[in-house]
């Protein structure tokens, strides 16, 4: 039985057939390579370029429904697929989505512009955004479409109509309905009881 050796690349012969590097405390080797360092390092245990917390640029990430599911971020599993083809294009749908709900900011008048377009600083905090997005206008729709219970015919297709408008052009499900000023039809025999009353009153 062979004799057993752990494997360790860092110290293995056959790994390391380059000569190592002494760092040597204090020497000019040692400065010039702890002017970049942000932490205390073998180098020295003063960085030269200590770390500063920047807030930017910064990722910030927006959720969508993917897959029937609400994601900011999309991963495929080897164990699905079994023609090649088809993981290389699911993989490459599960990019383009990583993609397109992420986005970098450079500074605040960006931040504040993703921010109104859905995007939040945190993956946990756009999936919420979105489930709260979706509750509202599911309530909006459940209270409308209990109102609509006492509309006329003709005014429930034109809702209709203006619900399927409002989801194809803007993917919503709650339209604005405009409502319709209603028309009364006075006729002459009212507008001159009315004219007589008016008469009346101005008399007295």
């Amino acid at each position: 039985m062979a004799d057993y050796r752990s494997f360790n690349p860092e110290t293995a012969a056959e790994d390391n057939r380059e000569p190592g590097v002494v760092i040597i405390p204090g020497s000019n080797y040692a400065k010039e390579m702890a002017k970049f360092e942000q932490f205390p390092s073998k180098y020295s245990e003063n960085p030269g370029n200590p770390y500063v917390y920047r807030p930017f640029p910064k990722m910030v990430y927006k959720a969508e429904l993917y897959q029937g599911m609400i994601r900011c971020m999309a991963a495929v599993s080897p164990n699905e697929y079994v023609d090649v083809n088809q993981q290389m294009r699911a993989e490459e749908a599960a990019r383009q989505f990583t993609e397109k709900c992420q986005r970098t900011v450079k500074d605040d008048r960006e931040l504040q512009v993703a921010m109104e377009m859905g995007y939040r600083e945190t993956p946990t905090e756009a999936v919420a955004w979105l489930e709260a997005k979706q509750r509202s206008i599911a309530d909006a729709a459940a209270e409308r479409n209990y109102a609509d219970r006492n509309m006329s015919e003709k005014a429930k297709v034109e809702a209709k109509a203006e619900v399927a408008r409002a989801f194809n052009e803007e993917g919503s499900h709650a339209a604005e309905v405009p409502e319709k000023p209603i028309k009364r039809n006075h006729s002459e025999a009212a507008k001159a009881a009315w004219a007589k009353r008016k008469a009346a009153k101005s008399a007295a």
